[in-house]
């Protein structure tokens, strides 16, 4: 771990040194141009960092975080950290309390949580910003031990000629980032400030020190936590003895599984998401199902969220439950296991959709480079998730760029990333790219003939190599990344006008898939309108609805330039401004209506046969009423010896 730090240095050369570093800032203040190289290295990066983000080194003082409910509201998403740090306090204030310096303590962004000391010092610094509330990033406070710790990720000390405010010259102070024990994510910092010439050497070290103690507190709360959830979990877990149960802690990480959960999420590898620790879902609040449901994978759905505190108080972790969701493995009548579908978020059992599925599965268990070619909405992104999660880099990253939205000048440190003064005006510290975003996973690029052709070379040679160099750098970096390319133009005709390389275009297209269009699959249209109403009910929360007969036969009439895409747009508007469970014709607008063909004209599309309409109806009201067959047969209309033998003839279970 680098440590940025003053130096243990005779006081008579920190005097010279601090004279050295004044006369620097005053021409810096008052000239511009060229740092003097006299000053620390990390410390001229960080004025240079902050001038380019627009820092006023003479009038600028630190923003405060809002009025005081938001700082109150701030202090207790960090309670846990707050904690931690009033422990370390007991212990080592002691060492600080006849000094002139004070303990800080700052979430990760910079601001500041508390401050401990005699209250002397901390009445003094609260008339420098120096108070909860007060934010000390680089952006806000200039160079900071604070700020530049967190832009450095590592510990650092500042003394008071090297700060790049003015307000904040009074002042020495050593910083060090807090992180969380399970994946090193920053939490928060701290720091030890002393006014004037009282900053003692081994300040840096107690920083240090008290940085570890918040993590073995935070570590310690973690694991106690951990244990009364897991004894919740026993007396819950006889509630659902039969359905797969996912334990995860309050920041959404895995606690526990049970074997039938783990069952889902099997795939053959000796990676497993439900590993304890490992981060299931983003918690920014109490959670959803539908939060829930958007991180599973294909083929697993969530049908319950069991809070351990209960409802209406702060989520502290809690159970969800799980099941295999329709066209997911399953038993037949006769013990044999039924093969699974390969991309069941596809729906579509149209010969055109299983041959794709088919050649999908078989790509994605090769490494090399993949093409999709479609017209304009029929799922190229979707289908490239699909083949990232049947692939051998499904537990890595999934990264997509858009290439059309990239400007030329910027185009190559967003795929590449760049080093912090790449460009003028550069804001921020070095950054990475898309690709050591997707390192380890899959990165897709849409519309990528819309990159410069000097970009194009750079990503061939990052696709051939496994190598890159950022923007700004010399330095080589390793990547290992599935690159998989979609576009709906001739690219024939791009590489004829000079807008796409030939080699590149040679290299991606060892793996070729000409996606369907939805006109060429209309059987498949009631299982896409069925899949499509199930993702917009969990995305609006409006309650259930279902396509009539005579909207699907309007649907399989009309000509679709726009595909699923444009099906799903069309849905999610009679989804919303329909107050009927049953959508019909009268619900489209009048516009749609006149531009379908006639059902009698020959030119139009086949209508879709009474088959494919009466088996569409009977798999919405399974799905809707399970097991009651009874009412699934009243809400159809028929008899239940009718729906007995019609589910025989479509080969439909319950569940």
């Amino acid at each position: 771990m680098d440590i940025y730090s003053f130096g243990r240095t005779p006081r008579d050369a920190d005097r010279v040194y601090r004279k050295q570093v004044e006369r620097a800032w005053v021409a810096l203040v008052e000239h511009g141009g060229v740092i003097d190289p006299s000053v620390r290295d990390f410390i001229r990066d960080s004025w240079k960092r902050c001038l380019s983000m627009g820092v006023e080194p003479v009038a600028q003082r630190p923003t405060l975080h809002g009025a005081e409910p938001a700082l109150e509201q701030l202090r207790d998403s960090n309670r846990e950290l707050l904690h931690a740090f009033q422990n370390t306090w007991q212990v080592l204030g002691d060492i600080l309390a006849d000094t002139q310096s004070c303990l800080v303590i700052a979430d990760a962004t910079g601001t500041l949580l508390d401050v401990c000391g005699s209250p002397v010092v901390v009445d003094r610094g609260a008339r420098d910003c120096l108070s909860p509330g007060y934010h000390w990033s680089e952006l806000s406070g200039g160079t900071n031990a604070i700020g530049t710790a967190i832009a450095l990720n590592s510990p650092a000390e500042v003394h008071s000629a090297e700060h790049l405010l003015s307000v904040a010259k009074i002042w020495s102070c050593s910083a060090a980032p807090v992180r969380d024990h399970v994946d090193g994510h920053l939490v928060g910092v701290v720091d030890v400030t002393s006014f004037g010439d009282s900053h003692q050497q081994h300040c840096l070290a107690l920083a240090v020190t008290a940085a570890h103690q918040i993590e073995e507190t935070l570590r310690s709360r973690e694991l106690a936590r951990a244990v009364q959830l897991l004894h919740w979990y026993q007396l819950q877990a006889s509630r659902w003895p039969h359905q797969a149960a996912v334990l995860l802690d309050h920041k959404g990480r895995v606690v526990s599984a049970n074997t039938l959960a783990r069952t889902l999420f099997r795939d053959g590898r000796d990676h497993t998401p439900l590993e304890p620790g490992r981060p299931f879902l983003r918690v920014d609040s109490e959670p959803t199902l539908a939060h829930c449901t958007a991180v599973l994978p294909p083929g697993v759905r969530a049908v319950g969220l069991e809070s351990y505190a209960g409802r209406g108080r702060p989520w502290d972790g809690g159970l969800l439950v799980l099941e295999a969701a329709r066209g997911a493995p399953r038993l037949a009548a006769r013990g044999s296991v039924v093969a699974p579908d390969p991309f069941p978020s596809i729906a579509g059992t149209h010969p055109l959709i299983v041959e794709m599925k088919r050649q999908a599965a078989r790509v994605a268990r090769a490494a090399a480079p993949v093409l999709l070619l479609g017209e304009t909405g029929v799922g190229k992104t979707l289908w490239a998730r699909s083949i990232h999660q049947a692939s051998a880099s499904a537990s890595g990253p999934w990264v997509v760029v858009n290439c059309a939205q990239l400007s030329r000048e910027l185009a190559a440190s967003e795929l590449f990333g760049e080093e912090c003064g790449a460009f003028m005006g550069a804001v921020a510290s070095s950054r990475a790219g898309k690709f050591e975003q997707a390192d380890g996973g899959t990165l897709l690029l849409t519309d990528f003939s819309e990159l410069p052709l000097e970009v194009q070379a750079g990503v061939l040679h990052v696709a051939q190599k496994n190598l890159l160099v950022r923007v700004g750098s010399h330095r080589e970096r390793s990547v290992r990344v599935r690159l998989i390319a979609a576009s709906h133009r001739d690219l024939a005709s791009e590489v004829a006008q000079g807008r796409l390389r030939q080699d590149f275009l040679d290299h991606l297209q060892v793996l070729t898939l000409q996606l369907p269009a939805l006109r060429d699959h209309l059987e498949d249209l009631p299982a896409i309108v069925h899949q499509l109403l199930a993702q917009i009910q969990v995305a609006h929360g409006l309650g259930a609805r279902q396509a009539g007969p005579e909207l699907l036969a309007a649907f399989g009439r009309a000509h679709w330039p726009g595909n699923v895409r444009e099906l799903r747009a069309r849905l999610e508007s009679l989804y919303v401004l329909s107050e009927q469970e049953l959508l019909s014709t009268q619900d489209l607008p009048a516009d749609f209506l006149r531009q379908l063909p006639a059902a009698t004209s020959a030119s139009a599309p086949a209508p879709l046969p009474i088959s494919a309409l009466e088996r569409s109806a009977i798999e919405v009201a399974l799905t809707r009423y399970g097991s009651n067959l009874s009412e699934v047969a009243r809400r159809l209309g028929i008899s239940r010896s009718t729906l007995y033998r019609k589910m025989q003839r479509y080969g439909l279970v319950t569940r």
